[in-house]
């Protein structure tokens, strides 16, 4: 009897203890881009930043699947900072509470939108952002300025 007891003694912090999963933090996948919907070629290009490296998509429409994929292979580690630095940027406390929403983007079908998301297991919590700065909410217009220029000096394909 005294066997059985101290076998379940043992046993007993190895069935109750947490496992990995359950320590595991949730970690966000920063995505970034822009699309057009009128347009000739290449209509959208996007980023991923997971991990700490930078992925591009590899589509060319919203036609050619119903998700966004990325190529395999990261992009080069100089890109990397640029993504980082946007993402330490990104206007958590403005944005954050719209999710899910299009933000100053009442045309976005003919002129295209920015788009931020960012990526779980859980999900996605994404923000369309128009393409027109004189739309911006102030809350967001430093942030806007260094996305556009993080996408004009980021490599396209």
């Amino acid at each position: 009897m005294k066997r059985i007891l101290l076998f379940f003694l043992i046993l007993i912090p190895f069935l109750t203890g947490c496992n990995d999963e359950d320590e595991t933090p949730e970690v966000d996948a920063f995505i970034f881009g822009q699309w057009e919907f009128f347009c000739e070629g290449n209509c959208m290009q996007f980023y991923k930043l997971d991990q700490g490296r930078l992925f591009i998509d590899n589509l060319n429409t919203f036609r050619d699947a119903p998700i966004i994929t990325y190529k395999a292979a990261p992009l080069d580690s100089r890109f990397l900072s640029q993504a980082e630095q946007l993402r330490a940027a990104f206007p958590e406390n403005y944005l954050r509470p719209l999710g899910n929403d299009f933000v100053a983007c009442p045309n976005c079908i003919e002129e295209g939108a920015y788009y931020l998301a960012f990526e779980n297991r859980t999900g996605v919590l994404w923000w369309q952002v128009g393409k027109n700065p004189a739309l911006w909410p102030a809350e967001i217009r430093p942030f806007m300025e260094l996305l556009v220029q993080t996408l004009d000096e980021l490599p396209k394909e």
